[in-house]
């Protein structure tokens, strides 16, 4: 491995690590704001209904494999 791939990999790895930490955040904020307006059921409605139509729009990528692989 080359050092400008591994510069890559490495610069790849700490974009998917801000991505992880900012989801994390995002989880916790909604979380609070499904606690503090009693609307559970309908923010858990909603979010699944965001990540089922983001699944149809993928373009191949799955985050999830790039992650496991870390």
């Amino acid at each position: 491995m080359t050092s400008k791939e591994k510069a890559i990999i490495d610069e790849i790895s700490n974009v998917v690590e801000t991505l992880s930490q900012k989801i994390e955040n995002f989880q916790v904020k909604i979380e609070e704001l499904c606690k503090s307006t009693g609307s559970c059921n309908r923010i858990k409605t909603v979010h699944k209904d965001l990540l089922s139509s983001k699944k149809e729009e993928e373009s191949g990528i799955n985050i999830n494999t790039l992650c496991e692989k870390e």
